[in-house]
């Protein structure tokens, strides 16, 4: 493995230089960087098939949370509070009235330790007690390492204090390519059960049937072949096991198949068009975002697995992309 330097951005980023470390395998190329830890590319024979950035300024100034860790807690939090051992903890709103993907600046801005692994990166960020409202100080942790053709992301976590703990990392998937819609791109996702929402996209508490429905993507299809009421997807599946799903680019014909030890996945699809662009744009449908993680806002509801971290516990968790 070797690195190099992505970009210095002295201006935008703190003053500090910001680091790109790619490691290859087996017709597929991985490259990480230590601002939000972030995966900036993922070339399987030679196409890209995530969206990312050139500039590393862009990481910081552009939204969508492109392709970087999100933490502590991924998706939202109602209210952005949420009550733990008796006592309510208010979080930095940054979505309306309430809280997504880690507040503010959630991890997916934050400056990474970064060292050489066997077949790959850890990257280390601690996260002091109280920052964007959580309680504990929390080292977080994140393995990255190629095997072959299979790409590993690894998430641990302990705390001082009893905490949350949901991670995630905000993929934008074109299986086609960098440029281009990306919601031709053929998908499965393996669970029988969705969250519907409400016009603020919290979930309602429900678990609903996809069968009869534009969630059910038990048989692989195009991701833009069937219309939700909101136009999009945005909305959380119930994973029937650890096998998230299969994402096929029509037209590259390539495969990738998404596992994970979390309960659920996230699908969005995009706010825009399909049109072609000369550059990337996930939040315009040039990616399609997949998203393992705990249920949005599951700490305030029942019925859910609640993404509670004990004091001086560890937990672990695992996203894992097969090519």
């Amino acid at each position: 493995m070797w690195y190099t330097l992505l970009s210095i951005c002295k201006r935008l980023l703190h003053g500090k230089e910001v680091f790109r470390y790619l490691f290859a395998g087996d017709g597929v190329d991985v490259a990480v960087i230590d601002y939000g830890a972030a995966v900036q590319s993922i070339l399987v024979d030679g196409t890209e098939i995530v969206q990312s950035f050139s500039r590393a300024e862009d990481y910081k100034t552009r939204p969508g949370y492109v392709c970087g860790a999100i933490g502590r807690v991924s998706n939202r939090i109602a209210n952005a509070e949420f009550t733990l051992n008796g006592k309510t903890f208010h979080l930095s709103a940054n979505e309306g009235g309430n809280q997504l993907h880690g507040g503010i600046e959630g991890f997916n801005h934050k400056f990474f330790k970064a060292e050489e692994i066997e077949n790959g990166v850890k990257m280390t960020y601690l996260s002091s007690d109280g920052e964007e409202g959580y309680p504990g100080n929390l080292l977080f942790t994140v393995k990255f390492t190629l095997v072959g053709r299979t790409f590993n992301i690894e998430y641990a976590a302990v705390s001082d204090k009893d905490t949350l703990f949901a991670p995630t990392h905000h993929f934008y998937f074109n299986l086609n390519g960098q440029v281009g819609g990306a919601n031709s791109n053929k998908l499965a996702i393996y669970a029988d059960g969705y969250v519907p929402v409400d016009k603020s996209l919290i979930p309602t508490g429900d678990v609903l049937p996809v069968d009869k429905t534009p969630f059910d993507f038990r048989t692989m299809k195009s991701v833009n072949r069937d219309k939700t009421d909101m136009g999009i997807f945005d909305h959380c599946f119930i994973l029937n096991g650890n096998h998230v799903a299969t994402i096929i680019g029509d037209k590259s014909g390539i495969k990738a198949e998404i596992y994970t030890d979390m309960p659920a996945v996230q699908l969005y699809s995009g706010a825009g068009g399909d049109e072609k662009r000369e550059e990337p744009d996930p939040t315009n449908r040039g990616g399609v975002a997949l998203e393992p993680q705990f249920v949005p806002n599951a700490v305030n509801m029942s019925g859910f697995e609640k993404p509670i971290l004990r004091a001086g516990e560890k937990k672990e968790h695992f996203i894992r992309l097969d090519f």
